[in-house]
């Protein structure tokens, strides 16, 4: 998984960005897609994805609570309380990224509402043109 850029507010998982990561979309944060298969598909896609994304929180609360030291001593707490606070650090990574693919979704959802407003408009125009759709 990518690394979480430094946004400098704090644990706010709604700016997560991973390094590489731009804009909107594609280049120049465009998304451009050929048709609305094409679009329907990626979402399709991110939608199983983040799906597995937030199953995966679940394991890591049950990895949390199943974790228990094997004996009464200092070395076995402090590895414990290691693998606790590396658990805790998966799931607020997972948390993240769970975030950044809901906030992907919405953006893709809207380049296709766009898609559907921009190509509806100019199939009204085409039909007008000259009077032929009248």
């Amino acid at each position: 998984m990518p690394e979480r850029q430094p946004s400098g507010h704090g644990d706010d998982t709604s700016s997560y960005v991973p390094y590489g990561a731009s804009g909107g979309g594609g280049a120049g944060g465009q998304y451009v897609f050929a048709n609305l298969e094409e679009i329907d598909g990626i979402i399709t896609d991110l939608e199983a994805i983040k799906n597995d994304i937030r199953d995966d929180e679940r394991y890591f609360r049950q990895a949390i609570r199943l974790a228990t030291r094997p004996a009464e001593d200092m070395m076995s707490n402090g590895q414990v309380e290691a693998y606790h606070a590396s658990l805790r650090k998966g799931w607020q990574h997972n948390k993240a990224v769970a975030a950044y693919a809901e906030n992907q979704l919405a953006k893709l959802r809207a380049a296709r509402q766009t898609y559907v407003d921009t190509d509806s408009g100019a199939a009204d125009r085409l039909r007008n043109i000259d009077g032929v759709g009248e």
